[in-house]
């Protein structure tokens, strides 16, 4: 398997908005424009700063995507669907079928980002599996060789445009939902027990669409695990104008204090925390300081880094956890063979071998950020590009068909973020969530219900 490492070099190349992705449904992209007209979208209060400073900078503003995933009975949807104008109030529908307890919120991811930015956010469980095989002893029993990980969860990929004419935005995107359903025992002699073979529920979405900024848009529709349920995932582009105070901050050649801060609390309040507070970082997390106070919320992690303007930094805190990843099979014994020849020995007996590990990974586990602050020439505000990432290892893998005789194999989840924006300095962002996976079915992995969220502050030192 290959190094889990990841390259920071690559990162920022990915997300310049100067660069062409590789992007295969991507053709003939608009490049990122500065602006919107003002009726693209209403001004929105970037930190808490009086909307009515003048902008110190042209052209600073961010897009927020909110993704909300809800579950419900496919019968509902399509009476959703032919209902007088069912198109139209398909979310608000929605919104009131969560109320009424008919469908259920199961997902809520937010991320900021800049105009021709592509951005990733992944919430997963990495489910290594084999792909090879030993041939088969005289017992019909396989040792696996190679394997491969996929990731069950949440994988989203977007980039939105801004229309610099219209105040619409074209976002292309991909969103993939894995779910692991077992391990099922796959035999190419039917009288033997078989190798264990990954069947996985895939389930994704690809497309590139206009979207008014504010308005709720239906990107996926996608089978649910249960039987007789549909999931359906709206994204909701907003334009975040950035403010600065009216009097220039003088130019300054020292360093930036970088502080990363993510909290956690129950979906359903963070969701309308999300509603409310998305565009106004410092606003949400004043919100949250008295549930905090009262034990409703939890400090993930907070982690500062000092840094020149422009250098690229990192910050690690974490176990380092060797597993691994190339092994040896067991063997069968031979037994004696006496000579013909009295002259010569015989072949003495081989005793049966174990298995053994011949070669180890190790991966970072804990809390990671990888970030890139660059002051603009006002040093009013900083073009970020950062990449946030928690890991854990949350047991070996588990399955009623994984034999005893199979090495361990680490199931360990991810949750990241990778994106670029700009912020005023001095001020608290609301980057996004960095949530933990959901209903993944590795190792009967079921959902949380939590929201974490990411908040960066940017101080000159």
């Amino acid at each position: 398997m290959k190094s889990h490492t990841l390259l920071f070099f690559a990162l920022v190349t990915v997300l310049s908005a100067q660069d062409k992705p590789k992007d295969p449904f991507i053709k003939d992209k608009k490049a990122a424009v500065a602006a919107a007209p003002a009726s693209a979208s209403p001004a929105v209060p970037a930190d808490g700063v009086d909307p009515a400073t003048p902008v110190v900078s042209e052209g600073q503003k961010n897009i927020q995507c909110l993704i909300e995933s809800f579950i419900l009975p496919q019968a509902d949807y399509a009476a959703l669907l032919d209902a007088p104008d069912g198109q139209d109030k398909l979310h608000a529908n929605l919104l009131a079928a969560v109320k009424a307890g008919t469908a259920r919120l199961d997902a809520c991811h937010l991320i900021t980002t800049r105009s021709g930015t592509r951005c990733v956010l992944e919430c997963v469980d990495e489910l290594i599996y084999p792909t090879e095989w030993t041939p088969a002893d005289r017992a019909g029993f396989q040792y696996p060789t190679v394997f491969e990980m996929r990731q069950m969860g949440d994988h989203f990929e977007f980039e939105p445009t801004l229309d610099e004419e219209s105040g619409a935005m074209t976002i292309s995107q991909e969103f993939k939902r894995d779910r692991f359903s077992g391990f099922r025992l796959y035999k190419a002699d039917t009288t033997l027990a078989g190798i264990p073979v990954a069947e996985v529920l895939a389930r994704s979405s690809t497309s590139s669409c206009r979207m008014l900024p504010g308005f709720p848009t239906l990107i996926a529709t996608l089978k649910d695990a249960q039987p007789g349920g549909l999931t359906l995932v709206f994204a909701t582009l907003q334009v975040v104008p950035l403010r600065a105070p009216q009097a220039a901050p003088a130019r300054r050649k020292g360093n930036l204090l970088i502080t990363a801060r993510v909290i956690s609390l129950d979906r359903m309040k963070g969701w309308e925390l999300l509603k409310k507070h998305a565009a106004d970082g410092g606003a949400c997390l004043a919100a949250l300081k008295p549930l905090l106070a009262a034990k409703e919320a939890t400090l993930e992690h907070i982690a500062t880094i000092t840094a020149e303007s422009g250098v690229r930094s990192l910050h690690e805190s974490g176990l380092i956890y060797p597993y691994g990843t190339e092994f040896s099979p067991p063997t069968e014994g031979v037994p004696a063979q006496p000579s013909d020849d009295p002259k010569k020995p015989g072949t003495p007996a081989r005793l049966p071998g174990l298995a053994g590990t011949t070669y180890q990974e190790n991966r970072s586990t804990g809390f990671r950020l990888e970030v890139e602050t660059t002051a603009s020439e006002d040093g009013a505000f900083a073009e970020m590009t950062l990449a946030p990432e928690y890991v854990s290892m949350t047991g070996n893998l588990k399955d009623k068909n994984w034999n005893e005789h199979y090495p361990e194999l680490p199931l360990f989840s991810t949750q990241k973020t990778t994106t670029g924006y700009a912020q005023v300095i001095g001020t608290t962002a609301l980057v996004g969530t960095l949530n933990p996976p959901g209903d993944t079915g590795a190792n009967e992995h079921k959902d949380e219900g939590r929201v974490w969220l990411l908040f960066m502050d940017v101080k000159p030192e």
